[in-house]
């Protein structure tokens, strides 16, 4: 068994920022009968972190690879002292690295999309690499190269690989002078920045995250529906509206809501440096297929793409149906306007038939979207 829901949720946020995650228990929604969760929208992995603490089997599902990479962290984990030792390797090498860097762009970071539309995220840089000054580019480059290079296990290089990118952040002109965390969810860098030097940056980074994982539970996952009998998890990097779902499931998750978050914009941070490595390479041979950020596939309203609320619910009524046959439906809804809420609802009563609706208001987190509102409405489907 695992720890609860709020101090789980509180060492993942030490572990690695991610938007949206809110310290919201799903146990008191799931039944004794619910043997198999599945939670297609998994995000950084909060909730099938909760269900494997409960003793449960877990499927989680996102097509952000940035997601799945945060999510296997904090439920793989890894060997503390392994991720330790090779972290000192990786900074060292890095210093003998540094001087042999000649790029200064990273490819495929632009913060616009290819018809000419810019991200909606986007303030007042058009590239990523425009956030980093010359010599943090160069150490933040050189790092990558000695990440590549580490001889360690899957569960470490991905941790490595994690703590590179909880680097960026803090290394980069959007970090504010006297803030820690991205705490502004978009791509502005204020007229006063305070960025710290890479090197220390990783160094801090490893050893909190070294902490945070010596405390939490390590589960045992696979990458394939068909490893659900011999592991805890199997973490998919997938489309929740191509995913098959099978009748024995439950399906427990909190769906992107309308605007409030774009997760893809904002990963796009991330990832544009964790491509350029050789990470999609290890996730490859882990998953069978390539990872790439999937714009097309993200259950989003986002007017520069194109995709409107009527998108959106056509969308999520096609989730519903693809979801109709499993055992049980939880999902955590956040929307404060009331027509659109009630649309969600009647969307889902339709495919439904049978649901009962229940109001929780999140305490000890972050308001989450451009309204700032805690009170989710938790549908389930008995």
């Amino acid at each position: 068994m695992g720890m609860s829901a709020k101090p789980m949720v509180k060492l993942m946020s030490r572990l690695s920022r991610y938007w949206g995650r809110k310290q919201l228990s799903v146990t008191p929604f799931i039944d004794v009968s619910d043997r198999i969760i599945v939670d297609p929208f998994g995000g950084s992995g909060v909730f099938t972190l909760e269900a494997l603490g409960l003793g449960r089997k877990a499927v989680y599902s996102d097509v952000n690879p940035y997601a799945w990479l945060v999510a296997h962290v904090s439920i793989a984990g890894c060997d503390v002292g392994e991720f330790s030792v090779k972290s000192r390797a990786v900074l060292s090498y890095a210093h003998e690295l540094e001087g042999r860097v000649g790029v200064s762009r990273l490819r495929g970071d632009r913060l616009w999309y290819p018809w000419g539309r810019p991200f909606l995220k986007r303030r007042n840089y058009d590239r990523v690499s425009d956030f980093f000054g010359r010599d943090a580019f160069r150490r933040l480059w050189a790092l990558k190269e000695a990440l590549d290079s580490v001889d360690a296990s899957f569960d470490t290089r991905l941790a490595l690989y994690l703590a590179f990118s909880n680097t960026l952040y803090p290394s980069s002109l959007m970090k504010r002078c006297g803030a820690g965390s991205w705490g502004v969810p978009s791509y502005w860098a204020p007229p006063r920045s305070c960025p710290e030097d890479p090197y220390m940056v990783f160094e801090r980074t490893v050893a909190r995250m070294a902490r945070v994982l010596s405390r939490m539970p390590r589960y045992k996952v696979g990458y394939k529906l068909e490893d659900l009998g011999r592991v805890d998890a199997v973490l998919l990097l997938n489309n929740a509206l191509t995913l098959r779902y099978k009748s024995k499931w439950t399906i427990v998750t909190d769906p992107p809501h309308t605007d409030e978050v774009q997760y893809l914009e904002l990963s796009h941070f991330h990832w544009a440096w964790l491509k350029s490595s050789k990470l999609p390479e290890v996730m490859k041979e882990l998953l069978g297929k390539k990872p790439r950020m999937r714009y097309s596939a993200e259950l989003v309203v986002n007017l520069n793409r194109g995709l409107t609320l009527e998108g959106y619910l056509e969308r999520l009524g096609r989730f519903a149906r693809r979801v109709k046959s499993t055992r049980r439906k939880v999902i955590v809804l956040h929307e404060e306007d009331p027509v659109v809420m009630k649309t969600i609802i009647d969307i889902l009563r339709r495919e439904w038939r049978e649901i009962k609706e229940e109001k929780v208001e999140v305490q000890g987190h972050r308001s989450i979207g451009p309204r700032g509102g805690r009170l989710y409405t938790i549908v389930t489907s008995p």
